[in-house]
Parts: C-alpha cells; structure tokens; sequence
C-alpha cells in the first residue's frame, strides 16, 4: 500500500488519545490511542508498522510509548516471529530460544514496533528506565553466577514496585518503543512465571511480530532461518531504504 503522510496531530482528530498510562521513576510515560472500528481497515491505521514508525517518530521519542490496543496485526515485512522458545528449538538465535533477555535496545536511534493478533499468554516485554537498566547490571555483577531467569524473577517484581520497569506487549494491538536517548528506554522480554507454574507442560505462546527498518535492510534473513517469504512487500521495502537513504543511514 502506498504511504500517504500523515501525523501525530491526524490521528489525535479521529481517535481518542489517551496521554501519561504509566508512571517511570517519578514521570509519566506512554500514550494509548483508540482507534474506532470504522477506522481499523482504512489507512494509515491497516498500513504497515513501518508507516506509523516513521510518521510518528517524534511522537514516540516524546512519550517514549505509543500503543494502538487492539489495533489488528498487520504482518508486512515483520522481522521476527517470537513465539515460545520450544517453538524454535531449531534455531541458534538466543533472541528466539531464550526465555530472558538482557535489557537492550534494538537499533538505535530508531524506534522499534511490536503487534500481537492474540494474547501473549507466557511471555511479556519489560520495558524499563535507565536506571532501571543500570540497577539489572549491578545486580548481576553482585550475582554473576545467577541465572539469566532468577534475576529476572527478583528483579521484575521489584523493578514494579520501585516504578523502574513495566510490562507491556501482552494485549493484541501495536506498541511504538522509543530506541533512543530521549526517553533512555530499554526493553527486555522477561516470563510470565506465575503462568509457566500453573501450566508448565505449555507448548507455544501467541507470536509477537517485531519490527525496525535496520533489522528489516540487513538482518531479516538471519534472525530466523525459518523465517521465509511470509508478509514481504517489495513496495513497502522500497520505502524504509528510501527513508533510510534520506537519514543518510543506508549501507
């Protein structure tokens, strides 16, 4: 589909916007916006998430978050599919098969997107400040031995209550992550515990679609060896190397 510019300031006239949802180390982060049902199938809110990551650019370094609850999955040129970590057993990309990460930022500057079409059920994001950040590698340098998952089973909970972390991209809808120094937020994705104790024979978990222009131009052929030919549009392609050219970014 081709893109047609729009802003921050036109999705405001047709949807309500909901400012400040969460609180971070004393501030207020992130913005909802509804998008009516009428409006879902019609641009720019059916366009691909590239369209809203770079129209919306400022916005998301300003809020740091922007997500479309609901808003439904449109797979165009995703980078990754991560499901549950059995589900790529196959795979040697920690990315898919380990059940935490370290806090990271994607590709800096630019923002990233994530899409559910369904719950996520055993997995969520933990979305956290810099001293949230900092806090995690501390703790580690204390407990160097600690597994990858013991940390992040004390330090989530924590990270909740002291107001450094949050979890997000649980719900269908699309989440725009600012990947730079305004907002200085890193994002990890961390295990829904409780969940994996009641059910821990589980298989698989809704896919989290991920998206960024760098890891579309040079990694989406080895994020995943399975990844295939699924949602690629040569079009829509075309647009973030062309944006990328006129950043002066393309290499």
């Amino acid at each position: 589909m081709r893109r047609q510019p729009f802003t921050f300031s036109d999705i405001e006239k047709e949807c309500a916007v909901e400012a400040g949802c969460y609180q971070l180390d004393g501030g207020v982060l992130g913005c909802k916006v509804s998008v009516p049902q009428a409006l879902q199938q019609r641009y720019p809110y059916n366009g691909s998430a590239y369209g809203f990551l770079q129209a919306l650019r400022e916005a998301i370094f300003a809020f740091g978050t922007i997500e479309f609850p609901g808003l439904p999955l449109n797979k165009t040129n995703y980078t990754l599919a991560q499901r549950a970590p059995q589900q790529h057993a196959y795979s040697q990309n920690p990315y898919l098969t380990d059940i935490c990460q370290q806090p990271h930022q994607d590709t800096p500057p630019y923002p990233t997107a994530f899409w559910l079409a369904q719950p996520r059920r055993f997995f969520a994001t933990w979305l956290m400040s810099v001293e949230g950040m900092q806090a995690f590698y501390a703790f580690r340098q204390v407990h160097p031995q600690m597994p990858l998952d013991e940390v992040h089973r004390q330090l989530v909970p924590q990270s909740l209550v002291q107001q450094t972390g949050l979890l997000v991209n649980q719900q269908p809808g699309l989440i725009l992550m600012d990947n730079s120094e305004h907002r200085q937020l890193y994002h990890a994705r961390t295990c829904n515990f409780a969940a994996v104790a009641a059910e821990p024979d589980y298989k698989q978990d809704a896919p989290m679609y991920a998206f960024n222009e760098v890891g579309l131009l040079h990694y989406i052929d080895t994020l995943d060896s399975r990844r295939g030919e699924e949602g690629r549009d040569r079009e829509d392609l075309q647009a973030v190397a062309d944006f990328l050219a006129q950043e002066g970014r393309l290499t």
